[in-house]
């Protein structure tokens, strides 16, 4: 089965979308994760990244609605299906 490719109204670039749910899932492990390591002195200096990829993923997740451009590296609105561009 062959899925309509997605183009970015912005640029034309082609779109990715992952699933919301696990996007959501993986950043707040990432965060609960990041917090638990604070306990742990010589895990502290990845709590920083790690939280801030966390929230990263929510933030795709719920302003991006799992939705990523792949050449100008933004959330775009609604993407264009290729059948809808003739």
């Amino acid at each position: 089965m062959t899925m309509a490719t997605q183009s970015c109204p912005t640029c034309g670039g082609e779109v990715i979308q992952k699933d919301r749910w696990m996007l959501i899932i993986d950043g707040f492990a990432l965060i609960v994760t990041a917090v638990l390591e604070t306990y742990l002195p010589w895990l502290a200096i990845l709590t920083v990244p790690q939280a801030i990829a966390g929230v990263y993923l929510i933030v795709w997740a719920t302003i991006g609605r799992g939705l990523w451009c792949r050449q100008c590296k933004k959330f775009p609105s609604k993407p264009n299906t290729a059948a809808g561009n003739h």
